[in-house]
Formats: structure tokens, sequence, C-alpha cells
């Protein structure tokens, strides 16, 4: 549990230990000053009601928000005695901390609605009130008490709201520190293939066809320029891997977006290296997170691909989208054999985190043609943020 869990789980636990028995109390009291049963067990049941729904807050929030909602309309329309209603009662503030909730945590529209629901609320509770009041109570004092519902209500969802804000900006810094210093590591790896290994597989191909020229048996020659030829392919590929690696496939240089996945399925095409891009269904919302985890996993499919297979080779990159999420997978044909044996390495494996962190999940899967790669990520309702059903 992240500290912010506890954080609430303790809030919780404190608002049950003190509201809970401060009204047991107020409950007595109603019966022992003659309250009817029917109001005494309407109390009980509006002030139970607040304490399960701010239970369930942390992972139901809809249900928690629908259920508080409910409660505090029953405890301002049930007849309390004297002019006022009974959302002054200690549970209530079980109302205020579920608004708080579902104000941080919850997609859009939720915060506003929550704005909306608890403005209603008071005024609906000083409605009731003004139809109760009689002469004897003191004058101004409905006003008074308006003033402080409303203003405790907009103020617990203010302060909500900039601390959602708050948390949102520290969020988006800390990916784009994140993604800067992959980038920064993604040029520096991009710098050592280009500058080391592209330079000797260039001067491997030029001895090759030195030799070749100079070698006088027909076999040695055939053999130095299927070397050579060998060397060319690899060139090729590594050339194919260099610009899958220079392509930004945001737009941007921060944050990469599935707009610019059709740019970077056609940097890694070359006349020996077939890459496609296969689009179905109608797009989502998904989360920031979410989008960049599937960039990464068509870039490192397709890099894969292009590092461990022999030419000719095919790859299709697919991206299939639901009203649930979105599933981007990417499948080679086994090229004309495997170059270099090895596992999935750590590239997969970070993607394999990267993921998860969304809130998806990473397959990795071999058939008879070649290799799979799929990830599936959940649309932004149901994403890393609470869902609200």
């Amino acid at each position: 549990m992240s500290d912010r869990g506890k954080t609430w789980t303790r809030v919780v636990v404190a608002a049950h230990l003190v509201l809970g028995p401060a009204s047991v109390l107020v409950v007595v009291a109603l019966a022992q000053i003659g309250s009817s049963a029917s109001v005494v067990a309407l109390v009980a049941v509006a002030a139970t009601g607040l304490h399960v729904a701010l239970a369930c807050a942390r992972r139901r929030i809809g249900p928690a928000m629908l259920l508080a909602s409910t409660s505090m309309a029953v405890l301002a329309l049930v007849p309390m005695p004297g002019w006022s209603t009974g959302v002054l009662m200690p549970s209530a503030v079980c109302f205020l901390l579920v608004s708080w909730r579902a104000t941080l945590v919850a997609p859009d529209p939720w915060p506003r609605a929550v704005l909306v629901v608890g403005i209603g609320g008071v005024v609906l509770a000083e409605g009731v009130a003004a139809v109760r009041m009689d002469d004897s109570a003191p004058a101004g004092l409905q006003l008074v008490e308006a003033g402080l519902l409303l203003a405790v209500v907009v103020g617990t969802w203010s302060a909500a709201q900039r601390t959602r804000i708050r948390r949102e900006r520290a969020e988006e810094l800390e990916r784009d520190r994140l993604v800067a210093a992959r980038l920064a590591e993604r040029a520096s790896i991009r710098r050592d293939l280009h500058d080391v290994i592209g330079h000797s597989l260039a001067l491997m191909v030029a001895q090759a066809e030195a030799a070749r020229v100079g070698a006088r048996d027909d076999a040695v020659r055939d053999s130095i320029g299927q070397v050579a030829e060998t060397g060319r392919h690899a060139l090729a590929g590594l050339r194919a891997m260099l610009r899958v690696l220079d392509a930004e496939p945001s737009g941007t240089a921060l944050v990469p977006s599935l707009e610019g996945l059709p740019a970077l399925v056609r940097a890694a095409v070359t006349p020996l290296h077939d890459v496609t891009l296969r689009v179905e269904g109608a797009p989502v919302v998904l989360a920031p997170d979410a989008e960049v985890a599937l960039v990464r996993v068509a870039q490192e499919g397709i890099s894969n691909a292009l590092r461990h297979l022999e030419v000719p080779l095919a790859v299709e990159v697919r991206l299939t989208w639901s009203a649930t999420g979105a599933t981007l997978a990417v499948h080679d044909d086994g090229g004309a054999g495997v170059r270099a044996a090895g596992d999935a390495g750590s590239g997969l494996i970070g993607l394999a985190e990267r993921v998860a962190a969304a809130g998806g999940q990473l397959e990795i899967d071999r058939d008879r043609d070649g290799w799979l790669v799929r990830a599936t990520v959940p649309s932004l309702a149901d994403g890393p943020r609470e869902a609200v059903t």
C-alpha cells in the first residue's frame, strides 16, 4: 500500500472511531427525548450508511458517493427536534470525506458533480429547515447555518481540487523527467550503434569485397561473397533499427503518443523489411502512460524483429480499439531465420513493468511463424484512477 493509501486508511479509521460513537449518542438522545421509533431508526440507518460509504470509498467511489448522498438526503428530510435538520449529525462528516475522495481520484465529470450534489444538499436541508422554523427561532440563525454549510462544502471541494491539480502536475513532471531520461539513453545507444557497430560492419563488408576480388578459387570467392552479403543485410537491419530509434512517435520531444505510430512503422520499412500497420475499431481515450506503453511496445517489437531475424522479413503492427481500452500486437513472420538466439531480454522485461504500471498486461508468445508481442491497456475511465461504477 502506498503512503497515500495508508494516510487515507488512517483517516477512515479515525472517522469511524470518533464520529461513530458520537452519532450513537445522538441517536440515544433522540430516543430519550421522545422521538418516534421511525425517526430514530431512519437517523440510525442514515448514519450507518454514511460510515459504510466511507469504508467503500477507497475501492468503489461511485457507489460510495451515491450511498453517502442518499444518506444525507434522508437526514435532511427526517423530522428532527427543533427547526434544524439531521445534516448536522457527527457522521455527516463522512459525506465530506467521501466527497473529498471523489473529487481527488475520480475522472471528469465526477468532481463537478460532487460540487453540485454538495450545494444541492445544503439547499435541500435549509429549505426543509425553513418550512419547520417557527417564530421562536432567532432571526438570521438559518442564514448563518446555511452560510457555514456552504462554506464547508465548497471549501472541502476546493481543497480537494487543488490537491488533485498539484498531484497531477507532479505526476506529469515525473513522467516528463523519466521520458527525457529514456530519450537521452536511447540517443546514447543510437550513437554507440552507429559509431561502433555500424562502422565495424561497413569495414567488414569493404574488406570482404576486397578479399573477394583477390581470391582465385571460385569456392573461396563465393564464400567471401556470402560473408559480404550477410554483412550488408546486417548493416541494412542496423540502419532500419536506427531509424526506429530516431523516429519521434509523438511529434514532440517528451511524451510519445499513438498519433505517431504510422511514422514509427514507416521508419522501419526497407526493401527487405516489410513493416505494416493495421488499425481496427473506434479510438477511446487512454491515459498518457498507457499510450506511452503501447508506443514502446511497438518500438521494442519492431526493433527485436530487425535485430534477431534474417532478411527478408515481415512485421505486422496491429492496433485494436475496444470500448474498454486498446490492444497493440507486433507479430513477425520469422524472416529467413533467426540471426542470433536469445531470451526476451531486459527490454521486454522493462516493457512488462511499464505496461503493468499503466494498468495493462503484456503477453509474449511464439507460434509457427514467429514471435508475437501483445499489450492490452484499459481506457482512461478504467485506468490508473479508481474505476467509477
